[in-house]
């Protein structure tokens, strides 16, 4: 596990805040404030809240901006029991992500974009998100961040590369943290319990917050957290019954259970520090880190089968238990996410608002994991009869691989903001500088005397990295005219230049079949994105709206090689940037004397040159890029609600409904010579995202004897979904069945106490949500099978002072 360790900056910060302690200034009584009791936040009205948001890069009430936007408050995170990206995933009827470990990164889809495949896999660069993700301001390459101490998450679906820039394809998350406060001494203290079923211990999940005025005119804010998951799924490291070759577990030769492995801890601190320039100006310090093990997976071995056709593979039977996993290696990846940033608020009173934000991120993830199946396919099979499953010459050992992924980056931005007016607009200028490598090798021991000697590490078989060196300068901004008191028009752009050197590397040392580094470029300048909008106000708190939007994701460079004195076609040396053009209609607002809020829209998305998988077979050997697929078409609904029928009973609900497919057909040649091409057709299902999904809530809040009370109880339907894309109408992937999950929750506020007590997954459903491995895999050793997260119950208490 990796050590937390503060930087400078963060020493620094927590200095100040500690020497603080005993020396506050005095504040003005009209700066100071109390905290905001829980019990007091509890109390129910008559009507539902307005939300502000921050999405259109001015403060704007959710229920006016013209486009599908909703944000989730600190207090609902709470109470729903969401503490980062997958648990809010879970949660969300527009996201789609398979809901693996928390040691592997996913693909992260919105809006029936998606053609990756819907399933767990330790390589990095196969995930491939359709939404950006941002901390503030900062725009991050994954969001691993956990959210602590954070005031809402927004969500903006649509096409989002005039405001948001690159990666913002179906739409954007964007993390709001809590500020410091002036003059205000305050903190809070939380604690979660939690026991999921299956599991021998309990978890915890712990967090601190304090917020102290450092003078007039500074204050600081400190937030810290730890997660300390205890797991539920075994690993079997020894052979099991039904294969015949013996294998020696791992780390400990004598130890063949290890009782819940995938265990999970993390360590999370953020400081921040603001300064009151003077009344129209401010400056922000802010960094944050986390450290942290995702160790082992959820899931359960399941009996190899003698062909995966027909999804055989899926429907085998359980080979050592439930919750049990087959990993003669340990697997486990360390996470260290890194993030500094200085932000500027200048309000320049008649004109509007500058904002300036600069950061420095740096994430890295190293981690191991197991290669039973797919190794003794790669060196036994194909090469070394020695390393094969069954074989009489069998060496007792079996393959793993390590990866190491490093992140890291500068970005600036600064944009102004108009007072609001007949006139208002919004414009920027935005740097960044980003550099990446995805790294990983694969182990095979025994193998060096077998290999050409002075070829790679000890006992490495093959290595990979994809690295680049991103830069790019954009300028953009939006102008609004609000043509009557009813409808304003908009319109956005932006205009950006870029340049990505990357450099692949592939080394086969074990066959010497490829070897060296392919380097590449790609530069362009006067790239243009756009925005139109018009939205009609039929009442004061209802609205109408049309828009169509752009969004774009960058390109980048393949490692295939040629094959003899056959070169590699230049489309499939590189793959372009895809973009996507989104239409839409909706209506959202309240009604019924703000006791029933609604929002509904259609769209259409269109996506041009779509960056999906694509391999080089080099004598059965598998080199893995990317291409550029045919046009795409997305299509779908949206539909949130939210009613009060009385001031103690809210209820919310929703429905969403996706089709994506190829929207024409597209051949695509490896070679030079027209040689080993792959046909998409058009009519082939997009994979990874259900047609349709629906939820529903029911939330009571009263009083009881003095004290704050509520229950709330929800369902969430997701239907059938493809796990793969289909290159052909007639293909027909394995499909993961239609499921509803449940769950319950009650809680209890008097004054600065918080107590609750949650459910999840109340019924104990046991349905496939994905899987990790190939079909060789399945063949050999069968296939890790992932299920939802049995019952999980749990305690939260937190205390206000």
């Amino acid at each position: 596990m990796q050590k937390f360790t503060l930087t400078p900056l963060a020493t620094a910060l927590l200095l100040i805040g500690t020497s603080a302690l005993g020396q506050s200034a005095p504040v003005p009584a009209a700066a100071a404030s109390s905290p905001t009791s829980s019990d007091a936040s509890r109390k129910p009205t008559a009507q539902l809240d307005a939300v502000t948001v921050t999405a259109s890069k001015r403060s704007e009430a959710a229920h006016r901006l013209p486009y599908n936007v909703t944000a989730v408050s600190e207090q609902a995170l709470r109470d729903a029991n969401i503490t980062d990206l997958k648990s809010l995933i879970k949660d969300s009827l527009t996201f789609e992500a398979p809901p693996n470990s928390a040691r592997f990164t996913d693909s992260v889809s919105v809006r029936g974009l998606n053609v990756s495949s819907v399933s767990a896999n330790n390589i990095e660069w196969f995930s491939r998100s359709t939404l950006s993700y941002y901390l503030d301001d900062a725009p991050l390459p994954n969001i691993g961040f956990r959210i602590k101490d954070i005031a809402r998450v927004e969500t903006l679906l649509g096409p989002q590369g005039t405001l948001y820039g690159g990666g913002a394809l179906g739409g954007t998350v964007r993390y709001i943290t809590n500020k410091p406060q002036l003059g205000v001494t305050e903190g809070r203290v939380s604690s979660s319990v939690f026991h999921t079923r299956g599991g021998s211990d309990l978890s915890t999940d712990t967090d601190a917050v304090m917020n102290l005025p450092l003078g007039r005119d500074l204050a600081l804010r400190v937030a810290v957290a730890r997660l300390d998951d205890q797991g539920y799924t075994d690993r079997y490291a020894g052979t099991p019954n039904y294969l015949t070759s013996a294998w020696q577990p791992k780390p400990n030769a004598s130890q063949v259970l290890y009782k819940d492995d995938d265990w999970h801890r993390a360590t999370t601190g953020r400081a921040t520090l603001l300064w009151r320039v003077s009344p129209d100006l401010s400056l922000q310090l802010s960094h944050g880190q986390q450290s942290g093990t995702a160790h082992g997976s959820s899931g359960t071995q399941l009996l190899r089968v003698a062909s995966s056709a027909n999804g055989a593979a899926y429907r085998a039977g359980e080979a050592l238990g439930p919750d049990t996993v087959l990993s003669p290696y340990p697997e486990f990846t360390d996470r260290d996410i890194r993030i500094s940033t200085i932000d500027l608020d200048w309000r320049l009173p008649g004109w509007g608002q500058l904002h300036s934000s600069t950061s420095r991120y740096r994430d890295d993830r190293i981690g191991q994991a197991d290669y039973l199946g797919t190794g003794s396919f790669f060196y036994g099979d194909l090469g070394y009869s020695r390393f094969r499953l069954g074989s009489s010459s069998w060496a007792g050992n079996t393959a793993y691989i390590t990866y190491a992924n490093r992140y890291s980056g500068t970005l600036h931005e600064t944009r102004f903001v108009s007072d609001p007016g007949p006139l208002s607009w919004i414009a920027g200028f935005f740097a960044a500088s980003q550099q990446r490598s995805q790294a990983f090798s694969e182990w095979m021991p025994g193998l060096e005397a077998l290999k050409t000697p002075g070829r790679g590490a000890t006992d490495e078989g093959y290595f990979e990295d994809q690295a680049s060196r991103y830069r790019e300068t954009a300028l953009f901004g939006e102008l609004s005219w609000k043509a009557s008191d009813r409808l304003t028009l908009t319109a956005g752009a932006r205009l950006f230049a870029y340049r990505d050197r990357t450099a692949t590397q592939v080394e086969d040392y074990a066959f010497d079949l490829v070897t060296g580094v392919v380097k590449a470029e790609e530069k362009d300048s006067g790239q243009s994105y756009g925005k139109l909008n018009a939205a009609y106000q039929l009442t004061p708190d209802l609205l109408a709206y049309a828009t169509f939007s752009q969004g774009f994701r960058r390109g980048g460079a393949n490692g295939f090689r040629g094959a003899g004195s056959v070169a590699v076609a230049d489309e499939l040396k590189g793959y372009r940037a895809d973009q996507t053009n989104n239409l839409e209609l909706g209506i959202k607002g309240f009604l019924a004397d703000r006791r029933l809020y609604l929002q509904a829209n259609v769209y259409q998305i269109r996506w041009k040159d779509p960056q999906t998988y694509f391999s080089q077979d080099i004598n059965g050997f598998p080199v893995w890029g990317t291409t550029n697929g045919p046009a795409a078409l997305s299509q779908g609904l949206e539909l949130q609600w939210r009613w009060k029928p009385m001031a103690s009973i809210e209820i919310s609900g929703g429905s969403t409904y996706t089709r994506g497919e190829w929207d024409a057909t597209k051949e695509v040649c490896l070679y030079a010579d027209g040689t080993e091409c792959r046909t998409y057709a058009k009519g082939g299902k997009l994979g990874g995202n259900a047609p349709w999904k629906h939820a529903l809530s029911v939330r009571w809040q009263g009083e009881f004897e003095g004290h704050q009370v509520w229950a709330s109880a929800g369902a969430r339907y997701v239907g059938v979904k493809n796990s793969d894309r289909g290159d052909d109408p007639a293909d027909q992937p394995f499909q993961y069945k239609a499921y509803t999950t449940t769950r319950a929750s009650v809680g209890l506020a008097k004054g600065d106490w918080d107590w609750s007590l949650w459910a999840d997954n109340l019924s104990n459903n046991r349905e496939l949500v994905s899987f990790q491995g190939t079909s060789a895999v399945a063949t050999r050793v069968g296939l890790r099978a992932i299920y939802l997260t049995p019952r999980t119950l749990g305690l939260n208490v937190s205390y206000r002072f």
